[in-house]
């Protein structure tokens, strides 16, 4: 899908075009085989795109000639799950791109609330993906910081596997989030040497503010990371000692039952026996058997707790 979106200084709201005209936002989602040669047409390097496409492509910025490749990882759902995802932002001397294998909140965002940006001013287009996407990061980390609460209230209980796959999910995504924001903290290190993009005295507080954001971020996702590791942990050593325990109870319960069992077995051996000539020889052999077993019972049951 492409969509040709113009926003001048002054204006309100977006208008969508049918041609690109200088000035104008490209935005280009999982784009066909016609759309990227149309890309191509306005002069976007084919590497550029295949790149913003590639599920696999790392934060880092590109140049050629005169055409400036900015790839992020942002947050994304992708078929329920929550991942990272490459977006690029790819600027040229008329346009401003952002290619994604996906559709994106971040874009959706800007398209459905496109305050405080201007499709003209690209530098500060791209600040303004940026700061979104660390919003995001941020917003995301809130909820799981939920969820791990819950999980923390109910690790002293049973987690049935459920719970324990939705611990691991979280901690895969921990993960993921980690990765991308010490990627994209990278990129934005070299943004702001000036060395890249032309910077303007007020993009160095943007700049700052988005900075400091993505290492909030950063310091939440380790946190959350030792946390998550610290429930699991806790919640292994916690099974480990309910298996202990009833294992002892079992071991309890199956050395009390052996007494009755060796007593109805000495009895059924085809020798001379107690109580064997007594008219109620059953009831004393089960009362025997009932009262040592008793006996056993608390007995093992006093050296389980020691």
């Amino acid at each position: 899908m492409l969509s040709i979106l113009l926003k001048k200084a002054g204006e309100t709201e977006l208008s969508r075009l049918e041609k690109p005209v200088t000035g104008s936002w490209i935005n280009v989602v999982n784009p066909t085989n016609k759309e990227i040669e149309t890309l191509l047409k306005i002069g976007i390097p084919k590497e550029f795109i295949s790149s913003s496409l590639d599920p696999d492509e790392r934060p880092r910025i590109d140049e050629e000639e005169d055409v400036k490749l900015t790839i992020m990882q942002i947050p994304n759902i992708v078929e329920g799950d929550l991942e990272t995802i490459p977006l690029g932002v790819i600027s040229t001397e008329k346009y401003v791109v952002t290619i994604s294998k996906n559709e994106t909140k971040i874009i959706e965002a800007l398209v459905n609330n496109p305050k405080g940006f201007f499709t003209t001013k690209r530098t500060r287009f791209l600040f303004q993906v940026f700061w979104m996407t660390v919003r995001s990061f941020l917003g995301y980390l809130s909820h799981i910081e939920k969820k791990i609460d819950e999980m923390e209230d109910e690790v002293h209980k049973y987690l049935g596997n459920k719970k324990i796959l939705n611990l691991l999910n979280i901690q895969k995504t921990l993960t993921y989030f980690k990765s991308a924001a010490y990627g994209n903290q990278t990129v934005l290190d070299k943004i702001m040497t000036g060395k890249f993009l032309r910077l303007y005295s007020q993009d160095a507080d943007i700049l700052d503010d988005i900075g400091i954001d993505n290492n909030q971020a950063i310091e939440m996702i380790n946190m959350y990371l030792a946390i998550t590791a610290n429930t699991m942990s806790a919640y292994s050593s916690i099974a480990g000692n309910n298996l202990n325990e009833i294992m002892k109870v079992l071991t309890v319960l199956s050395l009390t039952l052996a007494i009755p069992t060796i007593m109805t077995g000495l009895y059924g051996m085809n020798v001379i026996l107690p109580f064997q000539t007594e008219v109620n020889a059953f009831w004393i052999v089960i009362a025997i058997s009932t009262l040592l077993g008793t006996l056993g019972f608390f007995t093992f049951s006093k050296l389980r707790k020691l």
